[in-house]
C-alpha cells in the first residue's frame, strides 16, 4: 500500500505523515514543483491553500490530485482539526477529479485527534469537550458559520451522511451503514460519511471498516485518522531514529499567532543556553546576530512581531520578509524548530529546501524529520495550537539530545 496525503499547510502535512513514519513507512513530506522522493510509500504534500479563497483553494487540490496521484496509491485529505481554511471546497474538488478518473468519489469524514483534545459528536467538532465555536481559536479565525460538519460540506454541494457515536462502536451497524453509503455513491456523487469518534478506539474502528471489501474513493480526518489507517498494515519495517552530530546551534521560529505557541515562546526563552531575538519586517539589521551565534552553538529563539504589524500586512508577504531577515541564520543552523507550517514552508523554501523525510514524534503532532535540499539539519514541525508551554523547550532538549558529541 501507498498513499497520498494532501494538506494545506505544511504543519498539517508533517503531523499526519509522521503517523506512517512512526509505523515504518518511508514518509516524505514535499510542497511545490519539487517531486517527492520516489522511495517514500508516503508522499505527504502542502498545498499551501489555508488562506486562499475557495475556488482558488479546490483547483489547486485538483491540480495535486492530477499531478501526484499516481495508480496505486490511496489518498488522505488532510483537514486542519478546527476546520479552518476551505476544507468544504477542497474535499468537493477531490471528489470531482476522482469521479472523472472512473474512481470511487464517496469520502470517509472523520476529523477528532483525541490525544489533542479534538472530538466528534453529533457531526460537530469539540475541543476538549468545549464546542469548537466557543474556543478562541474559532474567534480568531473561522471561515464557515458553524462547526456543524453536515452544514460545512453541503455548503460545498456535496451530500452528508451522519454516523453517531453508537453505530461507529457497533461493529455490524458501521460496515453496514458503510455498505449503504457505497451504495448510494454508486447512484449519487458527492457522498461524504461523517462519523463521530471520541477516542483512538473509536477511530480504529472507522479505519477497518472503511478499509474494507468497499472502500471509499479517500478518507478524510487530522492525524487521528491518519495514524489509525497507519496502524492497520501487518507488513511494516521499523526505523530507529538518529541525527548528524553538530556543535551548531538551533533556531527556534515562533511564527503562530496561537496562544499556547507564544507561552511556549516566553518558556524557552527564559533558559540560560536560548538568545531571544525579537524579530520586525521592517526592521533591516532583523536577526543579524542570528547567524554568528548559531556558528557558536549558541541556540537563537526568532520571535516574530506580529503584533507590531500595522496596519495588518498580508499574511504571506510578512513571512516573506521575516524569513529573507533571516537567511544568514538559516545557513549557518545547526537544526530548526518552527511553529506554523506557513511559517515553517516559507523559511523552508528560502534556504532552498524542498522536503522533509519525516522521521519520528516528538510529542503528539510535532514531527521530527530531515530536511532535503542544499540545507539538510534536522527539523521539528509544530502546528500553532498543538501542544502547551513546555513543548518548545522539550523539542529543544529532544534534538540536542539525538545530536549531541560526545
Amino acid at each position: 500500500m501507498s498513499w497520498l496525503i494532501i494538506a494545506d499547510d505544511l504543519t498539517g502535512a508533517t503531523d499526519s505523515g509522521v503517523a506512517f513514519a512512526r509505523q515504518g513507512w518511508a514518509t516524505d513530506a514535499f510542497w511545490g514543483e519539487s517531486p517527492p522522493a520516489q522511495d517514500a510509500a508516503v508522499w505527504a504534500y502542502d498545498a499551501a491553500t489555508r488562506y486562499l479563497d475557495p475556488a482558488t483553494a479546490a483547483q489547486r487540490h485538483r491540480d495535486a490530485v492530477l499531478r501526484w496521484l499516481t495508480p496505486g496509491r490511496f489518498l488522505y485529505k488532510k483537514i486542519d482539526s478546527t476546520l479552518r481554511g476551505q476544507p468544504a471546497a477542497e474535499i468537493a474538488a477531490l471528489g470531482t477529479v476522482l469521479r472523472e478518473a472512473q474512481r470511487a468519489d464517496w469520502a470517509v469524514c472523520a476529523p477528532a485527534n483525541p490525544s489533542m483534545g479534538r472530538s466528534t459528536r453529533g457531526g460537530r467538532v469539540f475541543v476538549r469537550g468545549e464546542p469548537l465555536e466557543a474556543t478562541r481559536t474559532w474567534q480568531l479565525e473561522h471561515s464557515y458559520a458553524s462547526a456543524d460538519l453536515a452544514d460545512i460540506v453541503a455548503s460545498a454541494g456535496l451530500r452528508p451522511v451522519k454516523l453517531p457515536l453508537d453505530c461507529v462502536r457497533s461493529g455490524p451497524a458501521l460496515n453496514e451503514a458503510l455498505g449503504a453509503a457505497a451504495g448510494e455513491a454508486a447512484r449519487r456523487p458527492g457522498i461524504v460519511v461523517i462519523c463521530d469518534a471520541e477516542s483512538d478506539a473509536d477511530l480504529e474502528c472507522i479505519a477497518a471498516a472503511a478499509q474494507g471489501a468497499r472502500a471509499p474513493g479517500f478518507f478524510v480526518g487530522t492525524a487521528g485518522l491518519a495514524q489509525a489507517i497507519a496502524a492497520n498494515p501487518a507488513e511494516r519495517s521499523g526505523r530507529r531514529v538518529s541525527l548528524p552530530p553538530s556543535r551548531r546551534g538551533m533556531l527556534i521560529v515562533v511564527g503562530s499567532l496561537a496562544d499556547v505557541s507564544r507561552a511556549a515562546a516566553r518558556r524557552v526563552a527564559g533558559r540560560a543556553d536560548v538568545r531571544s531575538l525579537l524579530i520586525e519586517a521592517d526592521d533591516p539589521h532583523a536577526g543579524h546576530e542570528a547567524g554568528p551565534a548559531l556558528m557558536r552553538g549558541q541556540n537563537v529563539l526568532a520571535l516574530l512581531d506580529v503584533d507590531a504589524v500595522s496596519p495588518p500586512a498580508p499574511r504571506t508577504e510578512f513571512v516573506q520578509a521575516i524569513a529573507a531577515r533571516l537567511r544568514p541564520a538559516l545557513q549557518a543552523m545547526g537544526g530548526l524548530i518552527v511553529t506554523g507550517g506557513e511559517t515553517a514552508a516559507v523559511l523552508l523554501a528560502e534556504c532552498y529546501v524542498d522536503g522533509i523525510r519525516l522521521l519520528d514524534e516528538i510529542e503528539p503532532g510535532l514531527a521530527l524529520g530531515m530536511t532535503r535540499g542544499e540545507v539538510e539539519v534536522p527539523i521539528v514541525t509544530k502546528p500553532g495550537a498543538f501542544g502547551d508551554e513546555g513543548s518548545l523547550a522539550r523539542c529543544l532538549d529532544r534534538m540536542n539530545e539525538l545530536r549531541r558529541i560526545d
